[in-house]
């Protein structure tokens, strides 16, 4: 089976933000910004907010969480898509019994199914992780309908898979 992608800047910003903003710890921590945020700005309108004084800390912390890391997210996505060469060229991925060839534009290399630490699949990706920290990028609009002949590839080599039915 093969397959053909190209990453742009807008889908590969929205996988970043997706990956962030799906971590238990981030989501409690915008949960409790923006409540100390919103309160902050209440206290200082007048409403009676139960704070010790001037929400100095609060109104800080909510801003950071709440303006701040979505900025570092966009920012850090924004240079890491245009630093990596590899990110927005058009790869050529081909999965056989044996290997995963990836073609790219000024690469050429191949992987065994056994090197693959796991893969995840997303609302509109798939993620191929070659350890905890690197993975490839495939947006599933790129496997049309070869999405289901891959999956059962993943299962019949025993890949660790979180896979959708």
């Amino acid at each position: 089976m093969t397959i053909e992608t190209k990453l742009d800047l807008n889908g590969y910003l929205k996988l970043m933000y997706t990956l962030t903003y799906r971590k238990p710890l981030i989501i409690f921590l915008t949960i409790i910004g923006l409540m100390m945020f919103f309160g902050s700005i209440l206290y200082l309108l007048g409403f009676k907010i139960p704070f010790d004084g001037p929400p100095i800390f609060q109104i800080t912390f909510g801003f950071f969480i709440t303006a701040i890391l979505p900025f570092s997210v966009y920012r850090s996505g924004k240079k890491n898509f245009f630093s990596h060469g590899r990110l927005h060229e058009k790869i050529i991925y081909e999965f056989t019994e044996e290997k995963i060839k990836q073609v790219g534009e000024t690469f050429n290399s191949e992987m065994d199914w056994t090197k693959i630490y796991k893969i995840q699949e997303l609302k509109d990706w798939i993620l191929i992780y070659q350890n905890r920290q690197m993975a490839f990028l495939l947006p599933k609009k790129s496997f049309g309908d070869n999405l289901y002949y891959f999956k059962n590839l993943v299962k019949s080599k025993g890949v660790k898979a979180n896979l959708r039915k």
